[in-house]
């Protein structure tokens, strides 16, 4: 499970954790540079395909034989790139909330990254609001990712590492080179997208740009969602995510 731009393996909830391993190995991880994970080779470009290729090195450290993957958010920006560079790693994906970059972004996305990253890089914490809507339903998914927060182990987090992030997230928004976009016609694993109608992050556009590209994919929408819809539904998500994964 591949995690967002400024978040650490304790972001999952566990209701969703829980239902995934219901039937399987779950791992969860620090992306490179990020909380427990330090950059462990600095000649590794700090880019999207960096990230993607350290990804492939974790599965091959772990010794797993084409895993299934879920990337949220910059986690999902991470596995589109592995499954369009190296298709033979993994098995089947799961795409959260995510961009194919490129020309498969949408023009606002830029914008909103770049209001993100201003306020993670000074330290403080994104306004709820930017993941979950002011809603009955949007406040019942924060108060469930609070309460887990205070059951998951605390991870830690600089300015200076989601520093590291940023450049690579910029240039994969804006490709075309840097991007997954151009790849997505190729992908052969069998893909799952979930979103959030109302995500105010990356537009749900973006998810079904994706899904329209890739022979097969699936689109799982949840208008009461925002970014966080992977997380905000996780036990609903989980038993989805779990069928997918045994069909």
């Amino acid at each position: 499970m591949v995690s967002g731009q400024g978040a650490t393996l304790n972001i999952w909830t566990p209701d969703l954790l829980k239902t995934l391993a219901g039937g399987r190995q779950v791992t969860i991880f620090d992306n490179r540079g990020i909380g427990y994970s330090t950059d462990a080779d600095p000649e590794e470009e700090n880019t999207i395909l960096g990230y993607a290729d350290s990804t492939v090195d974790l599965i091959d450290a772990l010794g797993l034989e084409q895993p299934d993957i879920l990337g949220w958010s910059l986690g999902g920006f991470i596995t589109l790139t592995l499954v369009t560079s190296f298709p033979e790693a993994v098995n089947r994906v799961v795409l959260a909330d995510t961009s194919a970059g490129g020309q498969g972004t949408s023009a606002v996305n830029l914008a909103n990254l770049n209001a993100i990253s201003t306020v993670l890089l000074s330290g403080q914490s994104l306004p709820p609001t930017y993941i979950y809507p002011d809603t009955e339903a949007g406040n019942a998914g924060l108060c469930r990712l609070i309460a887990s927060q205070m059951v998951m182990p605390k991870d830690p987090l600089t300015p200076a590492q989601v520093g590291l992030q940023t450049p690579a997230i910029e240039a994969y928004l804006q490709g075309p080179d840097t991007s997954a976009y151009a790849g997505l016609q190729n992908v052969t694993n069998p893909l799952l997208v979930i979103a959030g109608t109302q995500d105010q992050i990356l537009s749900v556009q973006d998810d079904i740009t994706i899904v329209s590209m890739v022979p097969g994919a699936s689109l799982l929408q949840y208008a009461d969602s925002g970014h966080a819809a992977i997380l905000q539904h996780g036990a609903t998500n989980g038993a989805v995510i779990s069928a997918f994964l045994d069909a």
